[in-house]
């Protein structure tokens, strides 16, 4: 019973960190070679350049060289929303922290080429098993420091934030070194099960005499992709490897431009909605997603709210969404769009 509410306590303060790094995707801090004007101003377009090459899905050459991304490039000052100088602790280099504005920033990608992820991204729980030389065992974020200081800042990058496993005596009397090792997705998933993740990243890095090798396995729901990676250097093997996570994540939760996308509504119905509290939550819930373009209440009938929704893009980029936030659950099969789609409410 303790390990649960521990477990249940380590969430919710992991939940509250994801809250807050939902809002700094379109946030940058660039490092300062100096104080001048044009110096602030090329960081500026770096600090945009980098929350573009967060949210879009795309290749990094690909965006750098679309011409919508370009013009905004070309403009950057009129897109920042605040801005502050500041001195690293760490290295004594004066930093630059810039916060960019969302919504005209989403105005002008609409109209682009390319489709773009802005929604806070889903926890990925990460078990990953270190082998050097003769060893081979769990990598711990207290003991593989080096490792863990790469993982967090090539995540952040893409805004992503991996969920370490507590290593407790219910891990251990789950999963094995071996498990991860002959990827048992089975026994991953189901170990898996207790931290309430939609995303899983397994994984083996090898050290060698000068590079790192990988083989990964990522699952999300009902899918599974393996790769490897071959000698490289451990961050570029990290930053490969969260580059694909995140080119099989985005296309499924992205939202494509104004002249790709498919106009469409369809009917909800949500139970549950017993107090005030949970409809103003419901109403701003719909509000804060990029997809909705609208959504109007029509009737309520035996304790259910129904509304109509019109949304631009793919229907399954929606579906995720829902089923990614938790906010309202469904056990209908929604992978094709119904008339009507039917939701509970989850209390809190």
């Amino acid at each position: 019973m303790l390990a649960r509410i521990l477990l249940l306590g380590f969430l919710g303060l992991w939940g509250m960190e994801i809250s807050a790094q939902e809002n700094h995707l379109f946030d940058a801090e660039i490092t300062l070679t100096g104080q001048s004007s044009k110096i602030r101003k090329a960081a500026i377009r770096q600090g945009l350049s980098d929350v573009l090459q967060r949210v879009m899905v795309a290749e990094p050459l690909e965006i750098e060289q679309d011409l919508t991304v370009q013009a905004i490039l070309a403009g950057a000052s009129q897109y920042v929303e605040s801005f502050h100088t500041a001195v690293e602790l760490a290295s004594g280099q004066p930093v630059m922290h810039v916060s960019f504005k969302k919504a005209a920033l989403l105005e002008r990608l609409r109209n682009g080429e390319l489709s773009f992820w802005v929604a806070s991204r889903p926890k990925i729980l990460l078990w990953l098993v270190v082998e050097k030389g003769q060893q081979r065992g769990f990598f711990y974020p207290q003991v593989h420091s080096a490792i863990q200081e790469t993982l967090l800042a090539q995540s952040s990058r893409l805004g992503f934030q991996p969920l370490f496993p507590l290593f407790d005596i219910e891990d251990y009397a789950l999963l094995a070194v071996n498990d991860v090792v002959l990827n048992e997705s089975k026994k991953i998933r189901q170990v898996s099960s207790r931290y309430y993740v939609d995303v899983i990243l397994s994984g083996v890095i090898k050290a060698g005499d000068n590079c790192w090798q990988g083989r990964w396995s990522l699952l999300f729901r009902d899918q599974a992709q393996n790769w490897e990676q071959s000698c490289v250097q451990l961050p570029a093997l990290i930053q490969s490897t969260l580059r694909n996570v995140y080119r099989q994540l985005a296309p499924q939760l992205a939202i494509q431009p104004d002249n790709q996308k498919v106009e469409d509504s369809f009917l909800i119905k949500v139970a549950g909605i017993n107090e005030l509290q949970n409809l103003h939550q419901l109403t701003h819930y719909f509000k804060s997603i990029d997809l909705i373009r609208s959504f109007s209440g029509y009737k309520i009938e035996d304790g259910s709210n129904f509304y109509k929704i019109e949304f631009n893009g793919d229907w399954k980029s929606l579906v995720n969404k829902f089923l990614l936030d938790k906010v309202i659950q469904t056990t209908q099969d929604v992978s094709v769009m119904p008339e009507l789609v039917e939701f509970q409410f989850r209390q809190e």
